[in-house]
């Protein structure tokens, strides 16, 4: 049965340049939802024809470009491809005149050369390259060169890369889209022919065998079922390494209850890490053909053993329900602990969404003068709302205000002064999470505004802005310690703070006094024989620290 548009589509298949990719006319056309995409594609065709890109969609077959046309089919205008104007003879238009060859041999010319190819093969050159200047295994390298036979003149290919390794001649051919199998074949007899190893390198290799093409079936069994692929990974290590590396993806040959079963394995590697075999003239980096003999060989053995003693064959039959079972049981029992594990992390949420929650009330009834005032301030600003979330992502939801360029108003700071001065009055018992905690953060955001950058470097300095303000105020702010000794000691002596450590001293010095901070609060003289054991090598606090530091508390001398 002639479909609707079999009398205006000659062209089913065309080849995408910029991705390697096969497009169906069917497929791309016959579904409404392409819509969208026919025409982005049409665009691009035009764009390459009027030579302002390079070529995007050519034919499969001639690899001349095409254009997008719409016409009347049978049953309506359908959309399909077609040649351009005046476009040389292609295998598939209705009067061509080429052979069968020809037309085999246009399909693996038209295909061979798109963007993508000649991007791979000269990745492939540029790092064999490396490898020439910085290693000396390839003494030799060129791309699109001709390898003429040693036995007749006449005879020669032509392959993407020509190089010499360590005194073995070694080509690369680059293998995107479909190559005939007659194609494969003859190359690689080509070359073992005359004394060449051969490496095909694919972009993508698909492990799963009904997704790959049969042309990757067919490399990949003829090279020993290594299939050898220059991936982005591949490419990061080849220029990190100066040096040509690929992913080489290979079957594992494993027994499997008297046969034998394959495990795919990957690895990355280098030409070192390959073997050149002279008699086969085939480059793999793991011998799958080797290793699948000594596995015959195993199970060979094992099936002799097995026909003379058929007892020893129905033990072990019943050792292998045995250990069925067993992995049945040990699975029931891991899922059972899985679904346990689950069951406790659920109720572990709970339990802490349940203690947030009295977390939550318990901050708002302790700030409960607080809130009641809030309250009466009316209509409150983005900035006295924050006060409404959940206690534990106040924090956050100043950090978000003033980063999205908030500006406080005149109120803001009049509520911000205003409340600081009756929570510091009210303060008696220190708290990691307190109203006044979060109006000092307030201020230092108010006061680092003018400068988005600062707010950026602000997370990392925000705790030494809280010690300082803390020592300061000569009370515990925005920590859960008892005492004001344990601030310094978060810094002074700790390596991962260690940078830190001056604006600390400087404010002990600066607000409270260097010997009456010791003498109140450092009872045990644990902290002045730390800084005694700095011998006065104090580093310097960062610049990009230094100012937020100097901003926030313009009185103290860095």
């Amino acid at each position: 049965m002639i479909s609707k548009s079999d009398n205006i589509r000659t062209i089913e298949t065309v080849l995408n340049l910029d991705t390697g990719d096969k497009i169906y006319s069917h497929i791309l056309f016959d579904n409404k939802e392409n819509e969208h995409i026919v025409f982005s594609y049409r665009e691009e065709c035009q764009e390459a024809i009027s030579g302002r890109r390079e070529p995007f969609l050519v034919c499969e077959v001639c690899g001349q470009m095409v254009q997008i046309s719409g016409g009347k089919g049978l049953n309506g205008k359908i959309k399909y491809f077609k040649h351009l104007k005046d476009s040389r003879d292609c295998p598939i238009k209705t009067d061509t005149k080429l052979s069968k060859d020809l037309i085999l041999r246009g399909k693996f010319n038209g295909q061979k050369e798109g963007k993508l190819h000649i991007e791979t093969k000269q990745y492939v050159f540029d790092f064999l390259c490396y490898n020439q200047e910085n290693k000396g295994e390839i003494t030799f390298v060129k791309q699109e060169i001709v390898n003429k036979s040693i036995r007749d003149n006449l005879e020669w290919k032509k392959p993407d890369v020509t190089s010499v390794f360590n005194h073995k001649n070694l080509v690369f051919e680059i293998q995107l889209a479909t190559t005939f199998l007659n194609v494969i074949c003859d190359r690689q007899y080509f070359y073992k022919d005359n004394q060449t190893f051969i490496i095909w390198v694919f972009k993508s290799f698909d492990i799963e065998s009904d997704k790959q093409r049969f042309t990757q079936k067919d490399v990949f069994y003829s090279n020993n079922r290594n299939a050898f692929i220059l991936n982005e990974e591949a490419i990061r290590l080849s220029q990190s390494n100066k040096d040509l590396y690929l992913l080489c993806q290979y079957q594992i040959p494993k027994e499997q209850q008297e046969g034998i079963g394959y495990v795919w394995e990957s690895k990355y590697v280098s030409l070192k890490d390959l073997t050149f075999d002279k008699n086969s003239y085939k480059v793999y980096y793991y011998d799958v053909n080797a290793e699948e003999e000594k596995v015959r060989s195993d199970i060979n053995n094992k099936k002799l053993a097995l026909e003379e003693k058929e007892k020893e064959k129905l033990r072990l039959f019943y050792e292998w329900e045995e250990e069925e079972r067993r992995i049945e049981k040990d699975e029931e029992k891991l899922k059972f602990e899985q679904e346990e594990t689950e069951r406790r992390i659920q109720k572990h949420k709970a339990e802490r969404q349940q203690g947030l929650k009295k977390e939550h009330q318990d901050f708002v009834a302790k700030n409960f003068s607080f809130f009641e005032r809030l309250e009466n301030y009316g209509d409150l600003s983005p900035l006295q709302n924050v006060f409404h979330a959940n206690f534990y992502q106040i924090n956050e939801q100043i950090d978000i205000l003033f980063k999205k360029g908030y500006q406080p108003c005149e109120e803001d700071l009049k509520f911000i002064k205003n409340e600081y001065q009756l929570e510091r009055r009210n303060y008696k018992i220190p708290d990691r999470y307190s109203i006044l905690y979060f109006l000092s953060l307030i201020t230092f955001y108010c006061k680092l505004n003018k400068n988005p950058e600062y707010l950026k470097v602000f997370p990392r300095v925000e705790r030494v802005l809280i010690a300082v303000l803390s020592i300061k105020e000569k009370i515990v702010i925005g920590y859960s310690f008892k005492t004001l000794i344990q601030i310094p000691h978060q810094f002074i002596g700790n390596p991962s703070r260690q940078e830190f450590s001056k604006p600390i001293l400087e404010a002990i010095k600066s607000y409270y006094g260097y010997d009456s901070f010791i003498q109140e609060q450092d009872k045990k003289k644990t902290l002045e024989k730390k800084i005694q054991s700095l011998n006065g090598n104090i580093p310097n606090l960062p610049d990009k620290y230094k100012k937020i530091v100097s901003i926030v508390f313009k009185d103290l001398i860095l």
